[in-house]
C-alpha cells in the first residue's frame, strides 16, 4: 500500500470510528430534539409561575444556550448532553454598567452585589476582576450620581446627614441584586412550580388572593410536574440544576438566572485583547485583528450575560459563542466534528483517570482560538486534520500552562488553586494531559484504535514511552491530584492573587 493510499486509509478507520462511537445517530438526534422541545415548552411554564412568585423578577422565556444550541452534543452520556438555558432576572436598562480595570488599592473594598437604585446616566463604573463583576463604591464619589434608599426619609426625620458614599452604602445594603439570593429565589420559585401542592404560585398570598381579577399562569399538569426533578441548590454553580425524564434516559437541565443587556465593555477591553496574545501565542496571528473586529462586533450585538457563580456576578458570553459557532463549518470543514471527538476522548479516557482538569468549555475555547490561527479552509477538510490542529493548539496552551478566555484574553481558563500545601498539583494535571495530547496527535488513529497498523516513524512509540515513564514517576502524586479533582478541592484564585499582591 502506497503512502498515499495508508493515509487515506486511516482516514476512513477514523471517520468510521466517529460515525460508530462518537457522533450522534439520526435516531440519537430525533430522540434528543424531542427531548429538548419537550423540556423548553416544560422550561417556559416554570418560568411564567417563576415571574408571578417572584413578582416580576424573573421576565421572560428561558433562552437555549449550550452544547446543543451550537451542535457540539454528543454520544458519551454526561459529558455534553446537558440541556442549558438563560433565563431573564429583570435590571433596570437605566442602570447601564460598563467596566474597567480595578486598582489593587480599590479592589479589597469592592463589592459583589450590584446596585438597583444608584442612577447615573452614563452608565455606573463598575470593576471587572477577571470574569467577576465589582462595584467600587469610592468610584461612584468620582461621577453625578443619583442615589436613592428607602431608608433616607427615616435620616431625614432624625436629621442625619450623610456623605455621598455613606449615601451609596446605604443604598446598596436595601436595594441590591445578590448574586446568592437570586439562585435561592429561583430555586425556590421553580420548587413552587413542580410541588402538587400549588395550583398557583401565589396562592398562599392574602393581598393577591383578594385581587378581583387574579394573573393567569398556565397549567402544569401532574405528568408535566412528574417529569421533572429539582435537584438540590448548589451556590457554587451558576445553575438551578433539573432532570427530565425523558423515557429512555434522564437529561440533565440547567437554569441560569442572567442579566441581559446591562453589561457594556470598555475600550480598555479592545486594547487588552489585541495586546495579550503575543505574550501566550509565539506563531503567526496575522489574522487576529479581522477575527477581534468580528468577536467584537458579535459582542456589540448581543453582549455579554452576567451570571450568578460563586457568590459573584460573572460575565458570561454563551450567546456571542453561539453566534460565531453557527456557521463555523459553512466552508465544509469538520472542525465540530474534530471537537466532538476530543470531547469524546477528555470524557471517556482523560477524566477517568486524571479528573475534570479540563472541560467542555476549556475544548471549545481551543476551538475558538484555532479558527482563529488557522484560518485556512485546507486545515479542516477532514477529522483528522482538524482533530490534529486542536490537539496542536492544546498542547500550547498545556505547555504554556495558559489557556486565554477567547472574549477575555488576560484571563487564563486553567487558573485553579489546589487546596493543598504542596503547588505541584495544578502544573502536574496540565503536564499528564500535555503527555496524552502528544501521544495522540503522534498517531490519532493507533491512540483511538490499538489494533490499527502502526505507522513506521516511531513517534508514537517514543511519546508513549514518555507518558509511562511520566505516569510512572508522578504514580501518587496523580493517584492525589484525581482524589481532590473528584472532591472538587480547588477554587478559582481571581481575587486570591489581587489580595496577595497588595499584602
Amino acid at each position: 500500500m502506497s503512502a498515499k493510499d495508508a493515509k487515506e486509509d486511516r482516514g476512513q478507520r477514523l471517520e468510521g470510528f466517529c460515525l460508530d462511537r462518537v457522533l450522534l445517530s439520526e435516531e440519537e438526534a430525533w430522540r434528543r430534539g424531542r427531548d429538548f422541545l419537550l423540556v423548553k415548552r416544560g422550561l417556559q411554564k416554570m418560568a411564567q409561575w417563576a415571574y408571578e412568585a417572584s413578582k416580576g423578577l424573573f421576565p421572560g422565556d428561558p433562552l437555549p444556550v449550550g452544547s446543543y444550541c451550537e451542535g457540539l452534543d454528543c454520544q458519551v452520556p454526561g459529558s455534553s448532553n446537558d440541556l442549558d438555558f438563560l433565563l431573564p432576572v429583570r435590571y433596570n436598562p437605566l442602570l447601564l454598567l460598563e467596566s474597567g480595570a480595578p486598582t489593587q488599592d480599590s479592589l479589597l473594598g469592592c463589592k459583589e452585589k450590584l446596585p438597583t437604585y444608584i442612577f447615573r446616566e452614563q452608565g455606573l463604573p463598575l470593576s471587572r476582576w477577571g470574569t467577576k463583576v465589582l462595584v467600587d463604591l469610592e468610584a461612584f464619589g468620582e461621577v453625578y450620581l443619583e442615589i436613592h434608599c428607602h431608608k433616607q426619609k427615616e435620616r431625614m426625620e432624625e436629621d442625619l446627614e450623610l456623605d455621598k458614599l455613606e449615601q451609596c452604602q446605604e443604598s446598596l445594603s436595601h436595594h441590591n441584586l445578590d448574586p446568592v439570593q437570586i439562585l435561592k429565589d429561583l430555586h425556590h420559585c421553580v420548587e413552587i412550580a413542580l410541588d402538587p401542592e400549588y395550583t398557583h404560585p401565589r396562592q398562599n398570598d392574602e393581598v393577591f388572593r383578594q385581587r378581583l381579577f387574579p394573573s393567569r399562569v398556565p397549567t402544569i399538569d401532574h405528568k408535566m410536574r412528574e417529569s421533572f426533578r429539582l435537584e438540590p441548590l448548589d451556590l457554587g454553580g451558576p445553575a438551578i440544576q433539573l432532570a427530565f425524564d425523558g423515557g429512555s434516559e434522564t437529561v440533565p437541565v440547567k437554569l441560569v438566572p442572567a442579566i441581559k443587556g446591562a453589561f457594556i465593555l470598555s475600550n480598555q477591553w479592545v486594547r487588552e485583547d489585541l495586546t495579550h496574545l503575543s505574550d501566550w501565542w509565539d506563531g503567526d496571528l496575522s489574522n487576529e485583528k479581522s477575527s477581534f473586529l468580528r468577536k467584537a462586533a458579535v459582542v456589540r450585538e448581543v453582549g455579554p450575560e452576567l451570571v450568578a457563580k460563586e457568590g459573584f456576578w460573572r460575565l458570561s458570553f454563551s450567546h456571542a459563542e453561539m453566534m460565531i459557532l453557527e456557521d463555523v463549518d459553512a466552508d465544509g470543514g469538520q472542525r465540530q466534528a474534530a471537537l466532538k471527538l476530543l470531547k469524546f476522548v477528555n470524557r471517556t479516557r482523560w477524566m477517568p483517570e486524571y479528573g475534570s482538569i479540563l472541560t467542555s468549555y476549556h475544548l471549545k475555547t481551543i476551538l475558538l482560538w484555532c479558527c482563529e490561527i488557522y484560518p485556512q479552509k485546507a486545515q479542516w477538510e477532514t477529522i483528522l486534520s482538524s482533530v490534529q490542529a486542536l490537539l496542536r493548539l492544546l498542547i500550547h496552551t498545556l505547555t504554556k500552562r495558559n489557556l486565554p478566555h477567547y472574549f477575555l484574553a488576560s484571563v487564563n481558563l486553567y487558573s485553579r488553586h489546589y487546596k493543598s500545601n504542596n503547588t505541584i498539583y495544578r502544573p502536574l494535571g496540565l503536564d499528564a494531559l500535555r503527555h496524552e495530547a502528544e501521544v495522540m496527535l503522534a498517531d490519532t488513529v493507533r491512540y483511538l484504535i490499538p489494533d490499527c497498523e502502526p505507522q513506521h516513524d516511531g513517534t508514537y512509540e517514543e511519546t508513549m514511552s514518555a507518558l509511562g515513564e511520566f505516569k510512572e514517576d508522578h504514580k501518587e502524586d496523580l493517584k492525589e491530584l484525581k482524589r481532590m479533582e473528584d472532591e472538587h478541592m480547588y477554587e478559582s484564585v481571581e481575587i486570591a492573587e489581587a489580595v496577595a499582591a497588595k499584602s
